[in-house]
């Protein structure tokens, strides 16, 4: 797992991560998601999933 490494200024409990999205994904995020929305998009959708997960 990647070692966390936050400078004091850092949001507490919140993690900075740099992922990498095939274009034509992104870019249907983008437009599904909105202007301004991408991160919560993302987010939501990683909820959603590990809730799937947990159901099985």
């Amino acid at each position: 797992m990647q070692e966390k490494k936050k400078a004091e200024f850092d949001r507490k409990k919140s993690t900075m991560k740099n992922i990498r999205f095939e274009d034509e994904l992104l870019e249907q995020i983008e437009k599904a998601a909105g202007k301004g929305n991408f991160s919560k998009w993302v987010k939501e959708a990683c909820i959603v999933r590990l809730r799937k997960i947990k159901e099985c």
